[in-house]
């Protein structure tokens, strides 16, 4: 029989990539500084050795663990020593346990590697139930911390040098404050994360149902812009607290319609209420629509009502 051609696809044969422990590996690449490797060893050994592997980090693709179960035990120093090197390990690989102080200097850091992190266990300081303040935004990553006590703060004040004529700026958790000129005194350009609230509710609840979360600084007068579902979740949780805050609801006709009575019951946290999408009237009832009747007048966009009963 004559063989006319044959398919590249079906001649190569592609063998798997080697596998070495961490020894294997600094031993090969002793031999030959350009090889790639991809290494699997237990947690222990790659803890131990990661001081050796940060010489090496170019030329290794990827770390795996020898168990699914184990993790790197690390605190937030290490985490940011050899980050480039941890960053090879799969999601869900890191334990850290530190100080507070020592976590929360890191957050940049933290933030990065997310993923990366299982859990955190943060170590008693020299009073072990003192409420830690953090930011909203990282609520997702501190309900990581299997203990803790954690304080919500929605806007910082510091003191920003400089004066009217001579601007200045600050840094404070990676938000900026500015000082810009005034005609008489300095005006200051504070910075507020309270919209984050709203993007980061799971975080809160889970602070919260792990009973982490001691309390949520009052919003001073700010707003937030939430869907009904965020508003709902939002309300149910900071009703726990001495919290004051106000709701800007955006949402569709048709979840309003199915909300009504929550936004009845709302009406002195509303700021306002957006329809968005495809406007259509609101298939209401007349007597839910007495009852809205307050907080529908704090609609932003012209609205009709569709009678359903």
């Amino acid at each position: 029989m004559q063989v006319r051609s044959v398919s590249a696809a079906s001649s190569v044969y592609k063998a798997p990539a080697k596998l070495f422990t961490v020894a294997e590996a600094l031993a090969a690449l002793k031999l030959n500084s350009r090889l790639k490797v991809n290494i699997k060893d237990s947690a222990a050994n790659v803890t131990s050795q990661l001081n050796a592997m940060k010489d090496i980090q170019a030329q290794i693709s990827q770390i795996t663990l020898t168990s699914t179960t184990d993790k790197l035990n690390l605190n937030s120093t290490q985490l940011k020593q050899y980050e480039k090197i941890l960053s090879k390990l799969p999601d869900n690989s890191l334990v850290l346990t530190d100080t507070f102080s020592a976590l929360n200097g890191n957050i940049s850091i933290l933030r990065e590697n997310n993923a990366k992190i299982n859990k955190m266990v943060v170590t008693p300081a020299s009073d072990p139930t003192a409420k830690q303040t953090i930011s909203p935004w990282d609520a997702q990553l501190w309900s990581k911390s299997v203990n803790g006590k954690f304080e919500i703060q929605t806007q910082i004040t510091t003191t920003v040098a400089g004066t009217a004529t001579t601007p200045s700026t600050s840094t404070v958790n990676n938000q900026t404050q500015t000082v810009q000129p005034g005609t008489t005194a300095p005006k200051f350009i504070t910075f507020e994360d309270t919209q984050a609230l709203a993007a980061n509710y799971m975080g809160l609840k889970a602070l919260d149902d792990m009973g982490m979360l001691s309390g949520i600084e009052a919003f001073k007068g700010s707003s937030i812009t939430t869907t009904i579902a965020q508003g709902k979740a939002l309300s149910s949780l900071f009703n726990k607290y001495s919290t004051e805050f106000y709701l800007n609801i955006r949402d569709t006709t048709s979840n309003i319609s199915k909300n009504i009575d929550f936004i009845a019951s709302s009406n002195k946290k509303l700021t306002g209420i957006t329809q968005i999408g495809n406007i259509r009237p609101l298939e209401i009832t007349r007597d839910q629509n007495r009852k809205a009747d307050l907080a529908l007048s704090k609609m932003k966009n012209p609205y009709s009502i569709k009678y359903s009963g």
